[in-house]
């Protein structure tokens, strides 16, 4: 029994503060366990690994949380910092804190100091990340080896039936070298790269195959699983329909992560460009008399069109020193998922929801009729853009309302994406355009010019398929309903359709925006 004393930790004042140590999965932040998930939901501070995808961070970190990059002497001081002052911090690693030799970082430390409270969720580790994604069975043993600072001699190899290796692509050929050793020039490996992400690439090749690339992290793996390992990844992870597709969806007032979710479960790398800002309305005295109006009981509906309505009614009740309780009698009703979502974010479930189609007109299709002997108010408040929303007065005036709108924010066309995302989208480095809105196409259009011909273009509608081909653009995808999922599916089938059609006309694979480029001609000069 080991009865020697740990060495004194460091003084440290205790506080409500803490700090988790969450680990998530290789090339995929969405490989987050739930407990890493609900720590990051609650962060206030959350330091990720250099490089990490601040976009994707966000999606589960709460608004407030600030986001900074870790390393240097000054990590462990910010950390002991933020959590004296009550600040609850995570610190987000793409791999496991105890099995991926690299990412204990400031682990250590930190556990080191007195009355501090921490927490590690466990993350895959990218041995087994390495074995799932190359769709590898293990045999009876495994082991790893890390070669990544130094390529060992191959005396010193683990011996195991089936051996994961990493390294760096410059360092690949080295490693082969050693592995020929035992292996022999014909011997097989699986080579992976990009594991776990989108652009994943896999090979089976011989050890003499092996050559040095660019590439920051290479995994080899040899064993008998690695023969049957072809069919069974491109079954469940490369095989994806829009798999390593490059996708552009333009927003307008609405988020689209809902659809950006659904893109990545196809396989595909969505990048959102905007071409919609939201803005305060020009004067405040409308917006003001409104919450007045729902605090004094003038209203017995209110109708919100989009979450940003929501957002700027819960801003007005902030102000005045209340929160949701203030609607507590006052009938809902919400146009649109991330309405619903934006209601239930402040505890609050609308009452009326559009069944058969989420729109304006919709709603005011499915309202109830004005009864006066039932209904002891006629009032209904619809705050939203300034942009009007006819359908959905006209059908609730029709229906016996006294509808009053509020001006309740300002929607502006917003400023060009960088020139690098603009010059992708004019030559083609986009496989596909997602527009959810003829607005969308509009807006796209103005500030970063029409997709490459051989984009592949799809509509989320009817409506907005018109608007795409009134702006000169062919489209390949309409979907069958107006709904994320379902235009999300519609491009998915589309590309299965155009990968068979290749393989059957005996054609390589390839992805829309890898075509042959022209060559320009080469001006003659005239012969005297």
């Amino acid at each position: 029994m080991d009865t020697t004393s740990p060495a004194s930790p460091p003084e440290f004042e205790p506080s409500g503060g803490s700090v988790t140590f969450v680990g998530s999965g290789p090339g995929d932040l969405g490989l987050l366990t739930m407990s890493g998930s609900r720590a990051l939901s609650g962060a206030d501070l959350v330091i990720t690994d250099e490089g990490a995808d601040d976009e994707s961070v966000s999606q589960y970190a709460p608004a407030h949380a600030e986001i900074r990059v870790a390393g240097g002497d000054d990590e462990v001081k910010a950390i002991l910092s933020a959590v004296a002052q009550g600040r609850k911090v995570v610190r987000l690693h793409s791999g496991d804190y105890f099995t991926d030799a690299d990412a204990g970082g400031v682990l250590p430390e930190v556990l080191e100091a007195a009355g501090l409270r921490v927490n590690v969720v466990p993350g895959i580790n990218r041995w087994s990340a390495a074995l799932s994604f190359g769709a590898v069975s293990a045999a009876s043993s495994f082991a790893a080896l890390d070669a990544t600072v130094e390529v060992p001699a191959i005396e010193d190899w683990p011996a195991a039936e089936t051996l994961i290796m990493r390294v760096t692509g410059a360092a690949a050929h080295r490693l082969a070298e050693q592995a020929m050793l035992r292996y022999g020039p014909e011997g097989h490996c699986l080579s992976l790269t990009g594991i776990g992400s989108t652009g994943q690439v896999s090979e089976l090749l011989t050890w003499g195959e092996v050559e040095d690339s660019d590439a920051d992290e290479c995994f080899y793996i040899v064993g008998p699983g690695i023969e049957e390992s072809r069919r069974q990844r491109y079954a469940w992870f490369e095989g994806k329909p829009l798999f390593d597709w490059r996708v552009v969806t333009p927003s307008t007032k609405d988020p689209l992560d809902p659809l950006v979710e659904e893109l990545a479960h196809y396989g595909a790398t969505t990048e959102t460009v905007a071409t919609m800002s939201i803005e305060p309305p020009r004067t405040e005295q409308a917006m003001e008399r409104a919450v007045r109006g729902l605090v004094d009981g003038r209203y017995l509906w209110v109708v919100f069109t989009s979450p940003h309505a929501v957002a700027a009614i819960a801003e007005r009740l902030e102000e005045y020193g209340l929160d949701s309780r203030a609607l507590s009698g006052i009938s809902l009703a919400a146009v649109g998922r991330g309405t619903v979502e934006a209601l239930a974010r402040m505890g609050i479930k609308a009452d009326l929801v559009p069944v058969v189609e989420n729109t304006t007109g919709a709603l005011a299709r499915e309202f109830p009729a004005y009864d006066d002997l039932i209904d002891p108010l006629d009032r209904v408040l619809v705050p939203s853009a300034d942009v009007a929303v006819e359908p959905l007065l006209v059908g609730l005036s029709k229906l016996g309302w006294e509808v009053e709108e509020v001006t309740a924010y300002r929607t502006v066309r917003a400023a060009p994406p960088p020139p690098e995302t603009r010059e992708d989208i004019k030559t083609g480095n986009f496989d596909a355009v997602v527009f959810t809105s003829a607005t969308a196409v509009r807006n796209m259009i103005g500030i970063a010019g029409k997709p490459h011909a051989a984009t592949v273009v799809a509509a989320i509608g009817p409506a907005t398929a018109s608007a795409c081909e009134m702006h000169g653009l062919r489209v390949d995808v309409t979907a069958d309903a107006p709904t994320f999922e379902s235009v999300a599916e519609a491009l998915a089938r589309f590309a299965d359709r155009r990968r068979q059609d290749q393989v059957d006309a005996g054609l390589p694979v390839t992805k829309p925006s890898q075509r042959k480029r022209r060559r320009r001609r080469k001006s003659v000069e005239p012969t005297a």
